[in-house]
């Protein structure tokens, strides 16, 4: 298990190359959305390129890309470029600004072109009520509009080697990790000898 706050996904990209890794339950693009608008969690170049590189069966959920990390010069405080923006501190020196609709359009393109090149086994499983805690029906990150937006576009961006599937649940909902965890064991148990 690797920690989505972006060193996490750079060592579980080199795990992957290292062969160390042989599937992938990506719960964490979060660390995309942080990469692109200059947050805490940016995963690096190469996250979310490898398992798609080398076949690697994935399972992915852009868990977390609602929203980015920002580390704060000011406790408590949120910098003037994010104050037009939903928001929530996730503890006093680090605050989760909620990503608009052209915003996460700008992070669904992004995400696309990173799997451009997959092959093997891959889904992309997408929880409409929310993608994160924060941002399921009564958290302070809810927006079902920007959502529809973000899922519209992530749906156009993908591309045709890896199969959106929607789940009308939250992110955290069991049975949503169960089917993501299901889907994956079933892959992996079909490839073995």
């Amino acid at each position: 298990m690797f920690h989505g706050v972006g060193s996490g996904g750079r060592a579980m990209e080199q795990m992957m190359k290292d062969g160390l890794i042989g599937a992938v339950f990506d719960y964490a693009l979060g660390e995309i959305s942080d990469e692109v608008f200059h947050g805490l969690r940016a995963g690096g170049a190469e996250r979310l390129t490898v398992a798609g590189r080398l076949g690697l069966p994935q399972v992915l959920c852009p868990g977390g890309a609602e929203h980015i990390g920002l580390l704060l010069e000011q406790p408590d405080t949120v910098p003037e470029a994010w104050r037009d923006h939903l928001s929530v501190f996730h503890n006093p020196i680090i605050l989760a600004p909620r990503l608009r609709g052209h915003e996460l359009e700008t992070v669904a393109a992004e995400i696309g072109r990173r799997l451009a090149g997959t092959r093997g086994r891959a889904t992309m499983l997408v929880p409409r009520r929310g993608t994160s805690r924060y941002a399921v029906p009564g958290g302070p990150l809810h927006d079902p509009e920007g959502d529809a937006v973000f899922f519209a576009a992530l749906r156009r961006s993908l591309p045709a080697t890896v199969e959106y599937v929607e789940r009308d649940l939250g992110a955290e909902d069991p049975a949503f990790v169960q089917e993501a965890v299901e889907r994956l064991l079933a892959w992996v148990g079909s490839s073995r000898p």
